[in-house]
Protein backbone atom coordinates (compact mmCIF):
# COMPACT_ATOMS: atom_id res chain seq x y z
CA UNK A 1 0.00 0.00 0.00
CA UNK A 2 1.42 3.77 -1.11
CA UNK A 3 1.31 5.06 2.14
CA UNK A 4 1.10 8.52 0.29
CA UNK A 5 -2.14 7.73 -0.63
CA UNK A 6 -3.81 6.03 2.50
CA UNK A 7 -7.44 7.93 3.27
CA UNK A 8 -9.63 5.78 5.33
CA UNK A 9 -9.40 3.81 8.29
CA UNK A 10 -11.73 1.38 9.32
CA UNK A 11 -11.85 0.29 12.82
CA UNK A 12 -13.14 -3.01 14.03
CA UNK A 13 -12.98 -3.35 18.26
CA UNK A 14 -13.18 -6.98 18.55
CA UNK A 15 -13.74 -9.31 21.31
CA UNK A 16 -15.16 -12.98 20.67
CA UNK A 17 -17.34 -13.14 17.42
CA UNK A 18 -15.80 -15.94 15.01
CA UNK A 19 -18.98 -16.26 13.69
CA UNK A 20 -19.56 -12.93 12.36
CA UNK A 21 -16.34 -10.87 12.37
CA UNK A 22 -15.37 -12.34 8.70
CA UNK A 23 -18.80 -11.36 7.29
CA UNK A 24 -17.59 -7.46 8.72
CA UNK A 25 -14.12 -7.65 7.22
CA UNK A 26 -15.55 -8.87 3.84
CA UNK A 27 -17.78 -6.26 4.16
CA UNK A 28 -15.33 -3.44 3.92
CA UNK A 29 -12.74 -5.65 1.70
CA UNK A 30 -15.61 -5.23 -0.73
CA UNK A 31 -15.77 -1.62 -0.74
CA UNK A 32 -15.52 -0.03 -4.24
CA UNK A 33 -13.92 3.06 -2.76
CA UNK A 34 -11.40 5.16 -5.21
CA UNK A 35 -9.08 5.44 -2.34
CA UNK A 36 -6.76 3.37 -0.04
CA UNK A 37 -7.91 1.85 2.94
CA UNK A 38 -6.92 0.53 5.99
CA UNK A 39 -8.59 -1.76 8.68
CA UNK A 40 -7.31 -1.81 12.24
CA UNK A 41 -8.68 -4.25 14.43
CA UNK A 42 -8.31 -4.76 18.41
CA UNK A 43 -8.87 -7.95 20.13
CA UNK A 44 -9.58 -7.60 23.11
CA UNK A 45 -8.33 -11.30 25.37
CA UNK A 46 -11.11 -13.10 22.89
CA UNK A 47 -11.76 -16.37 24.45
CA UNK A 48 -13.10 -18.24 21.18
CA UNK A 49 -10.78 -18.82 17.85
CA UNK A 50 -11.19 -15.14 16.35
CA UNK A 51 -7.11 -14.73 16.58
CA UNK A 52 -6.55 -17.37 14.37
CA UNK A 53 -9.82 -15.88 12.09
CA UNK A 54 -7.72 -12.53 12.24
CA UNK A 55 -4.66 -13.82 11.51
CA UNK A 56 -6.02 -15.67 8.36
CA UNK A 57 -7.22 -12.16 7.00
CA UNK A 58 -4.02 -10.54 8.14
CA UNK A 59 -1.93 -13.07 6.15
CA UNK A 60 -4.42 -12.72 2.94
CA UNK A 61 -4.17 -9.13 3.43
CA UNK A 62 -0.97 -7.62 4.81
CA UNK A 63 -0.66 -4.41 3.33
CA UNK A 64 -4.50 -3.50 4.25
CA UNK A 65 -5.32 -5.00 7.49
CA UNK A 66 -3.43 -3.98 10.87
CA UNK A 67 -4.36 -6.24 13.98
CA UNK A 68 -3.73 -5.00 17.71
CA UNK A 69 -3.98 -8.03 20.46
CA UNK A 70 -4.07 -6.85 23.86
CA UNK A 71 -2.18 -8.60 26.55
CA UNK A 72 -5.36 -8.01 29.23
CA UNK A 73 -8.89 -7.13 28.79
CA UNK A 74 -9.21 -3.33 28.44
CA UNK A 75 -12.96 -2.94 28.08
CA UNK A 76 -15.09 -1.59 24.62
CA UNK A 77 -13.47 1.85 24.85
CA UNK A 78 -9.94 1.73 25.90
CA UNK A 79 -9.65 -0.94 23.07
CA UNK A 80 -11.72 1.25 20.54
CA UNK A 81 -9.76 3.92 21.72
CA UNK A 82 -6.19 2.06 21.16
CA UNK A 83 -7.25 1.54 17.38
CA UNK A 84 -8.10 5.44 16.80
CA UNK A 85 -4.88 6.17 18.06
CA UNK A 86 -3.31 3.81 15.47
CA UNK A 87 -5.19 5.15 12.69
CA UNK A 88 -3.78 6.58 9.87
CA UNK A 89 -6.53 7.53 7.47
CA UNK A 90 -7.69 11.39 6.65
CA UNK A 91 -11.13 9.89 7.91
CA UNK A 92 -11.91 6.75 10.81
CA UNK A 93 -14.93 4.94 9.99
CA UNK A 94 -16.36 2.41 12.65
CA UNK A 95 -17.95 -1.29 11.76
CA UNK A 96 -18.27 -3.67 15.23
CA UNK A 97 -17.63 -7.30 14.69
CA UNK A 98 -21.20 -8.40 14.28
CA UNK A 99 -22.17 -5.88 12.00
CA UNK A 100 -21.54 -5.02 7.92
CA UNK A 101 -21.64 -2.83 5.49
CA UNK A 102 -24.15 -3.86 2.87
CA UNK A 103 -23.53 -0.86 0.63
CA UNK A 104 -20.22 -1.11 -1.69
CA UNK A 105 -20.35 1.72 -2.31
CA UNK A 106 -20.58 3.15 0.99
CA UNK A 107 -16.74 4.77 1.69
CA UNK A 108 -16.93 6.33 -1.80
CA UNK A 109 -20.50 8.14 -0.76
CA UNK A 110 -18.73 9.28 1.69
CA UNK A 111 -15.54 10.28 1.05
CA UNK A 112 -17.29 12.12 -1.90
CA UNK A 113 -19.54 14.08 0.79
CA UNK A 114 -16.92 14.78 3.01
CA UNK A 115 -14.16 16.19 0.85
CA UNK A 116 -16.92 18.42 -0.99
CA UNK A 117 -18.06 19.63 2.22
CA UNK A 118 -15.30 20.85 4.24
CA UNK A 119 -17.20 21.85 7.41
CA UNK A 120 -18.59 18.75 7.99
CA UNK A 121 -16.64 16.60 10.84
CA UNK A 122 -19.04 13.81 11.17
CA UNK A 123 -21.05 12.30 8.66
CA UNK A 124 -23.75 9.32 9.11
CA UNK A 125 -26.07 7.23 7.02
CA UNK A 126 -29.41 5.46 7.14
CA UNK A 127 -29.28 1.83 8.12
CA UNK A 128 -30.73 -1.63 8.39
CA UNK A 129 -30.84 -4.50 11.46
CA UNK A 130 -30.64 -7.58 10.86
CA UNK A 131 -32.32 -10.01 13.83
CA UNK A 132 -29.83 -12.87 13.63
CA UNK A 133 -32.30 -15.27 15.20
CA UNK A 134 -35.63 -14.59 12.99
CA UNK A 135 -33.38 -14.00 9.81
CA UNK A 136 -35.51 -10.29 9.63
CA UNK A 137 -34.17 -7.56 8.23
CA UNK A 138 -35.89 -4.08 8.26
CA UNK A 139 -34.66 -0.45 6.96
CA UNK A 140 -34.39 2.25 9.41
CA UNK A 141 -33.86 6.12 8.89
CA UNK A 142 -31.44 8.14 10.93
CA UNK A 143 -32.97 10.48 13.40
CA UNK A 144 -30.94 13.67 14.35
CA UNK A 145 -32.51 16.81 16.33
CA UNK A 146 -30.16 19.53 15.45
CA UNK A 147 -32.03 21.94 17.87
CA UNK A 148 -29.54 20.65 20.45
CA UNK A 149 -27.23 18.16 19.22
CA UNK A 150 -25.29 17.42 22.22
CA UNK A 151 -28.53 17.05 24.32
CA UNK A 152 -29.63 14.41 21.31
CA UNK A 153 -26.91 12.89 21.53
CA UNK A 154 -27.09 12.23 25.80
CA UNK A 155 -30.29 10.46 24.88
CA UNK A 156 -28.53 8.17 23.13
CA UNK A 157 -28.67 9.23 19.50
CA UNK A 158 -30.78 7.09 16.72
CA UNK A 159 -28.51 5.68 13.98
CA UNK A 160 -26.21 3.36 13.60
CA UNK A 161 -22.56 3.44 15.03
CA UNK A 162 -21.30 1.45 11.79
CA UNK A 163 -22.74 4.29 8.99
CA UNK A 164 -20.76 6.81 11.02
CA UNK A 165 -17.27 8.64 9.47
CA UNK A 166 -14.96 11.10 11.27
CA UNK A 167 -12.64 13.65 9.80
CA UNK A 168 -9.39 11.94 11.62
CA UNK A 169 -7.77 15.19 12.89
CA UNK A 170 -11.20 16.80 14.16
CA UNK A 171 -11.60 13.80 16.34
CA UNK A 172 -8.51 13.03 17.19
CA UNK A 173 -8.16 16.89 18.33
CA UNK A 174 -11.25 16.58 20.79
CA UNK A 175 -11.36 13.24 22.54
CA UNK A 176 -8.70 12.40 24.88
CA UNK A 177 -8.50 9.28 23.81
CA UNK A 178 -5.60 8.07 26.72
CA UNK A 179 -8.57 9.11 29.33
CA UNK A 180 -10.47 6.21 27.62
CA UNK A 181 -7.98 3.95 27.55
CA UNK A 182 -7.03 4.78 31.29
CA UNK A 183 -10.46 4.99 32.71
CA UNK A 184 -11.41 1.51 30.95
CA UNK A 185 -14.55 2.55 29.50
CA UNK A 186 -17.51 0.21 28.60
CA UNK A 187 -18.52 2.32 25.53
CA UNK A 188 -17.25 3.99 22.98
CA UNK A 189 -19.48 5.55 20.69
CA UNK A 190 -21.64 7.00 22.67
CA UNK A 191 -19.23 9.21 24.64
CA UNK A 192 -17.34 9.85 21.73
CA UNK A 193 -20.89 11.71 20.18
CA UNK A 194 -21.26 13.42 23.38
CA UNK A 195 -17.88 14.79 23.52
CA UNK A 196 -17.44 15.59 20.00
CA UNK A 197 -20.81 17.11 19.23
CA UNK A 198 -20.11 20.19 22.09
CA UNK A 199 -18.16 21.12 18.69
CA UNK A 200 -19.67 20.46 15.75
CA UNK A 201 -23.04 18.76 14.28
CA UNK A 202 -23.60 15.59 12.37
CA UNK A 203 -24.82 15.52 8.74
CA UNK A 204 -26.88 12.62 7.62
CA UNK A 205 -26.51 11.11 4.04
CA UNK A 206 -30.09 10.10 3.13
CA UNK A 207 -29.02 6.49 2.17
CA UNK A 208 -28.62 2.92 3.60
CA UNK A 209 -25.04 1.63 4.30
CA UNK A 210 -24.94 -0.68 7.12
CA UNK A 211 -26.26 -3.49 8.81
CA UNK A 212 -26.63 -3.73 12.73
CA UNK A 213 -26.61 -7.47 13.79
CA UNK A 214 -29.42 -7.77 16.78
CA UNK A 215 -28.59 -11.23 19.02
CA UNK A 216 -31.32 -12.35 21.34
CA UNK A 217 -28.51 -11.82 24.35
CA UNK A 218 -25.61 -9.40 23.94
CA UNK A 219 -23.86 -6.72 25.55
CA UNK A 220 -26.64 -4.23 25.08
CA UNK A 221 -29.36 -6.93 25.26
CA UNK A 222 -28.59 -8.75 28.96
CA UNK A 223 -30.74 -11.91 29.48
CA UNK A 224 -30.25 -11.71 33.44
CA UNK A 225 -30.72 -8.95 35.99
CA UNK A 226 -26.87 -9.88 37.22
CA UNK A 227 -25.47 -9.31 33.41
CA UNK A 228 -27.59 -5.92 33.07
CA UNK A 229 -26.54 -4.68 36.76
CA UNK A 230 -22.92 -5.87 35.56
CA UNK A 231 -23.42 -3.68 32.65
CA UNK A 232 -24.80 -0.89 34.25
CA UNK A 233 -21.80 -0.57 36.79
CA UNK A 234 -19.48 -0.09 33.32
CA UNK A 235 -22.21 2.91 32.58
CA UNK A 236 -21.55 4.35 36.00
CA UNK A 237 -17.92 5.48 34.87
CA UNK A 238 -18.68 6.63 31.20
CA UNK A 239 -21.58 9.28 32.69
CA UNK A 240 -18.85 10.27 35.72
CA UNK A 241 -16.33 10.70 32.79
CA UNK A 242 -19.46 12.65 30.74
CA UNK A 243 -19.99 14.52 34.21
CA UNK A 244 -17.00 15.90 34.61
CA UNK A 245 -16.33 17.42 31.79
CA UNK A 246 -19.79 18.69 31.22
CA UNK A 247 -20.63 19.47 35.06
CA UNK A 248 -23.32 21.93 34.30
CA UNK A 249 -25.32 20.38 31.52
CA UNK A 250 -25.17 16.43 32.20
CA UNK A 251 -24.31 16.44 36.19
CA UNK A 252 -23.41 13.16 37.72
CA UNK A 253 -24.08 11.97 41.33
CA UNK A 254 -23.51 8.16 42.67
CA UNK A 255 -26.94 8.58 44.14
CA UNK A 256 -28.47 9.88 41.61
CA UNK A 257 -27.33 6.61 39.06
CA UNK A 258 -28.12 4.29 41.68
CA UNK A 259 -31.77 5.34 42.01
CA UNK A 260 -32.25 5.11 38.35
CA UNK A 261 -30.09 1.64 38.36
CA UNK A 262 -32.36 0.42 40.72
CA UNK A 263 -35.86 0.80 38.84
CA UNK A 264 -34.12 -0.35 35.74
CA UNK A 265 -33.17 -3.51 37.99
CA UNK A 266 -36.46 -4.20 38.86
CA UNK A 267 -38.06 -3.69 35.63
CA UNK A 268 -35.73 -6.08 34.36
CA UNK A 269 -36.30 -8.58 37.00
CA UNK A 270 -40.36 -8.22 35.75
CA UNK A 271 -39.17 -9.41 32.32
CA UNK A 272 -37.43 -12.35 33.52
CA UNK A 273 -39.18 -13.60 36.54
CA UNK A 274 -36.50 -12.62 39.31
CA UNK A 275 -38.33 -11.76 42.75
CA UNK A 276 -35.32 -12.14 44.64
CA UNK A 277 -33.40 -9.41 42.33
CA UNK A 278 -36.26 -7.14 42.63
CA UNK A 279 -36.91 -7.60 46.51
CA UNK A 280 -33.07 -6.78 46.64
CA UNK A 281 -33.04 -3.56 44.59
CA UNK A 282 -36.09 -2.16 46.05
CA UNK A 283 -34.66 -3.03 49.93
CA UNK A 284 -31.37 -1.03 48.49
CA UNK A 285 -33.10 2.53 47.26
CA UNK A 286 -36.84 2.37 48.91
CA UNK A 287 -36.72 6.18 48.46
CA UNK A 288 -36.08 6.63 44.72
CA UNK A 289 -38.90 4.20 43.51
CA UNK A 290 -42.14 4.62 43.63
CA UNK A 291 -44.82 3.91 45.07
CA UNK A 292 -46.53 1.35 42.77
CA UNK A 293 -43.08 -0.02 42.03
CA UNK A 294 -42.29 -0.42 46.05
CA UNK A 295 -45.79 -2.22 46.47
CA UNK A 296 -45.21 -4.37 43.59
CA UNK A 297 -41.96 -5.92 45.35
CA UNK A 298 -43.26 -5.86 49.14
CA UNK A 299 -43.76 -9.50 48.55
CA UNK A 300 -43.99 -12.97 45.28
CA UNK A 301 -47.76 -12.77 45.52
CA UNK A 302 -47.64 -8.99 44.65
CA UNK A 303 -44.75 -9.50 42.34
CA UNK A 304 -46.35 -11.84 40.16
CA UNK A 305 -50.21 -10.17 40.30
CA UNK A 306 -48.50 -6.55 38.68
CA UNK A 307 -46.23 -9.25 36.28
CA UNK A 308 -49.72 -10.51 35.01
CA UNK A 309 -51.06 -6.56 34.82
CA UNK A 310 -47.72 -5.88 33.08
CA UNK A 311 -48.55 -8.41 30.27
CA UNK A 312 -51.79 -6.81 29.98
CA UNK A 313 -50.86 -3.38 29.70
CA UNK A 314 -48.88 -4.67 27.15
CA UNK A 315 -51.76 -6.19 24.59
CA UNK A 316 -52.76 -4.04 22.20
CA UNK A 317 -56.33 -2.73 23.11
CA UNK A 318 -57.66 0.03 25.17
CA UNK A 319 -58.52 -1.88 28.34
CA UNK A 320 -58.30 0.49 31.42
CA UNK A 321 -55.81 -1.64 33.13
CA UNK A 322 -53.22 -0.54 29.77
CA UNK A 323 -54.15 3.30 30.47
CA UNK A 324 -53.15 2.73 34.58
CA UNK A 325 -49.88 1.46 33.89
CA UNK A 326 -49.45 3.84 31.40
CA UNK A 327 -50.46 6.56 33.52
CA UNK A 328 -48.74 5.23 36.66
CA UNK A 329 -45.60 4.20 34.63
CA UNK A 330 -44.88 1.40 36.92
CA UNK A 331 -42.86 -0.27 34.82
CA UNK A 332 -41.46 2.90 32.35
CA UNK A 333 -37.73 2.35 31.58
CA UNK A 334 -37.14 6.53 31.33
CA UNK A 335 -34.77 7.50 33.73
CA UNK A 336 -35.95 10.86 35.76
CA UNK A 337 -33.06 13.11 37.25
CA UNK A 338 -30.01 14.96 35.45
CA UNK A 339 -27.62 12.04 35.59
CA UNK A 340 -29.65 9.42 33.59
CA UNK A 341 -30.40 8.70 30.17
CA UNK A 342 -31.69 6.59 27.42
CA UNK A 343 -28.88 3.62 27.03
CA UNK A 344 -28.27 2.55 23.20
CA UNK A 345 -28.78 -0.86 22.08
Amino acid sequence: MNKQRLLISTIIPSYNRADTVGETIDSILSQQVDADMEIVIGDDCSTDNVREVLLAYKKKYPDIIRLIFHEQNMGLGANWATCVKACRGKYICNCDNDDYWHNPMKLQLQLDYMESHPACNILITNHRTHNRTTGEIKECQAQIDHSDIQQNMWGGGHFCNATIMYRANFMKAHLDLDEFIHRRLSLQDWPAWVILTAYTDIDLLPVSTATFGIETVSITRPDTVERLAKRYEGDREVCRYLGEIFPEKFPFTDEDWDRYVAGRLIAQAYKVNDYASAKKYRKQHPTGLSPIKRLCTYSWLTFQIFRIFKKLSLLKFPCTIRKLFVHLQCFSSEPSGSSQRKLTG
